[in-house]
């Protein structure tokens, strides 16, 4: 064998050894599947600790409407979400295309498929009583309102508390304790 074609060899054998050991480690469809399990029960109990004003949660409204924004990262995990109920009314998931059309909600997961379109954020729903809740990088600088963080191997979450109070929403006092951020 000459030289050159042992180098070849030897870079083969060593991509393959790293290939092998996992590197660089991608999360696996199950790790996906598992952490938007975990983004939709956050969705459910953000739900629990917030008070909307009146016009936005009518008594006489039946349900409350989670709506997804842009491609839905859920999938399956979503669907167990419609058995629970928000202060007595049934969660009804919507999912619309894009920021630029959103039908009235109480919640809207905003998606990252929509990271570019988030100055559609501020200008669509600025006068809406919606909470914004998102994993995309710099969602609460953006104007959203909770954004789900992955810290090492555990989800947080960080509030524009800000942002919340200006559109009359209210999050309880544990929620906010909770957050790793509070802005």
């Amino acid at each position: 064998m000459t030289v050159p074609t042992r180098r070849r060899l030897l870079r083969l054998f060593l991509l393959w050894l790293l290939w092998m050991a996992g590197w660089p480690q991608l999360p696996s469809a199950a790790e996906v599947v598992q952490e938007y399990q975990l983004k939709a029960a956050f969705l459910v109990n953000f739900a629990k600790f917030i008070t909307w004003p009146e016009e936005a949660l009518p008594a006489d409204q039946g349900e409350f409407i989670l709506c997804v924004a842009g491609a839905d990262p859920f999938g399956a995990a979503l669907a167990g979400v419609e058995k629970k109920t928000i202060g007595g009314r049934a969660i009804r998931v919507v999912h619309t295309g894009s920021l630029k059309k959103v039908p009235d909600c109480q919640m809207l997961f905003v998606s990252r498929s929509e990271k570019d379109n988030l100055d559609l954020l501020a200008a669509n729903l600025a006068r809406k009583a919606m909470v914004t809740v998102s994993d995309i990088p710099h969602f609460i600088k953006a104007g959203g309102h909770i954004q789900l963080v992955t810290s090492g191997s555990r989800l947080a979450f960080l509030i524009n508390h800000t942002a919340m109070k200006e559109q009359g929403l209210q999050a309880d006092a544990s929620l906010l304790n909770l957050a790793a951020t509070v802005q």
